[in-house]
């Protein structure tokens, strides 16, 4: 950042320095903030003062507020950390603010490894925010690389660099010995041989230095905190639902290409969770892999009554359970689950699925399994979606349009999409709808509603 002419990630980023600054918190930069830094553009750490934990909460949620942020996602991420996300809003050229706050550096299984007064010391200002002073980034860095095995080359480069400018008699009265024995192993290249050694030391150091009544408690605050991540997931789950020719395959891939910074990984799903595999797959007379695309896909015979209904009950258990064994654990990991087809387009297209069912024993199905937090309903005029996939009829576009159209009505878990437009537009629509949901799942969990404002239409 050279101050002439800063991103609009860094102005944001600087404005958050200078509320910290006006509201007295202690804090200190962690991560490289250069532009040739490899991680540039991802999490930005922190150290603050514990006592200012309770007050950086509140100032996030007012910088949101006065930038038009969504906070995206306020997740207790360690015993004395948090993480932040806020998202600008309107654009498919959206600016995201990622924030790691933590009180120094550690976790729960390592303790307090090096404290916030610690990384704090001699702190430098650069005209534009505090951040660490040589000696304490050699601490730093040094117990980064060890107790997270990270043997990139640029993190040992720097390491060797501060090293070789330190005087390390006086390193040494600052650092325990264990911390100076990670900056030679570091330096010297010597994590795989050492580096197992040296993060149970780290840890036994770290664990020691917050005591058994501490400890206890950050094992309490552990428990607490891993119970509210599986009761409210921080990740989020959606599908989409249209007829052929809508368009879902472009815009999952747009939609995987453009949220896969925000999420920690993105999960594909074709129709189900298949937990369960496709029932052909059980005949061992003649097992047969379930199709994913189908030319022709009412160029079938429905099967009968009884087979019908035994395909459902066995498809509606692999969403039940799927939900819990598939789904909910990559959403515990903040992972973006993203369905194209869902149960529902059963009663969209039963003949695809080869199934002849009564609709009132659908909806009731529909309404017993898991839902996404928001289905996608993707319609447009008949003549263009059947002019993009004629595979069906014309007639038969027109009811799927029809259809879907009402059971966008009836479900608020429905949002429905024009898809007769530019990508462009369709795509930001869709994020803007999804990062709002964010947002308001994660005032839920913190108790502080972001008000959430429609997107332009």
């Amino acid at each position: 950042m050279n101050g002439i002419s800063l991103p609009q990630r860094d102005q944001l980023l600087l404005r958050f320095f200078a509320c910290l600054e006006e509201h007295g918190v202690s804090y200190c930069v962690l991560s490289g903030l250069s532009a040739q830094n490899p991680e540039y553009d991802l999490d930005v750490d922190i150290s603050a003062a514990p006592a200012d934990s309770a007050l950086i909460a509140r100032l996030v949620r007012a910088f949101a507020r006065d930038n038009d942020l969504l906070l995206l996602f306020d997740i207790w991420s360690g015993t004395c950390s948090r993480a932040y996300t806020l998202v600008q809003r309107g654009s498919a050229g959206r600016v995201m603010l990622k924030l790691d706050i933590m009180a120094g550096y550690g976790s729960f299984s390592t303790g307090e490894v090096l404290r916030h007064a610690e990384l704090a010391r001699n702190r430098v200002n650069n005209g534009m925010f505090w951040s660490l002073s040589p000696q304490s980034e050699l601490a730093y860095l040094a117990v980064r690389h060890v107790l997270k095995n990270d043997n990139r080359s640029y993190r040992a480069e720097r390491i060797r660099e501060l090293q070789g400018t330190q005087d390390m008699g006086a390193f040494k009265s600052a650092f325990a010995p264990v911390i100076l024995d990670a900056v030679k192993a570091a330096a010297a290249d010597q994590l795989p041989q050492k580096g197992t050694t040296l993060r149970r030391q780290l840890a036994r150091y770290g664990r020691a230095r917050m005591g058994l009544r501490r400890r206890l408690a950050a094992g309490a605050q552990e428990i607490r905190r891993r119970a509210q991540r599986i009761r409210q997931p921080v990740g989020c789950s959606i599908a989409f639902l249209g007829p052929d020719g809508s368009g879902k395959s472009t815009l999952i891939s747009a939609l995987h290409k453009n949220l896969s910074p925000v999420f920690h990984g993105v999960t594909l799903l074709y129709w189900r969770p298949r937990l369960l595999p496709t029932p052909g797959r059980l005949k061992f007379w003649n097992p047969a892999p379930e199709k994913q695309e189908n030319p022709n896909p009412h160029d079938v015979v429905p099967h009968g009554r009884a087979v019908s209904l035994a395909r459902l009950l066995y498809f509606a258990c692999d969403y039940i359970l799927g939900h819990f064994l598939v789904v909910l654990p990559r959403m515990i990991r903040k992972d973006l689950v993203i369905f194209d087809r869902f149960l529902n387009d059963i009663r969209l297209d039963q003949l695809r699925y080869r199934m002849a069912v009564p609709a009132r024993l659908l909806r009731l199905i529909e309404r017993l399994a898991p839902k996404p937090d928001i289905i996608f309903a993707l319609h447009g005029p008949p003549e263009v979606l059947h002019g993009r996939k004629p595979e069906l009829e014309l007639q038969e576009t027109a009811r799927q349009v029809d259809l879907l159209q009402q059971m966008a009505r009836e479900n608020r878990h429905f949002a429905a999409v024009n898809v007769d437009r530019d990508i462009e537009h369709i795509v930001d629509e869709i994020i803007e709808t999804l990062l709002a949901a964010c947002a308001e799942n994660g005032g839920k969990r913190t108790g502080s509603r972001t008000r959430s404002r429609p997107p332009d239409r």
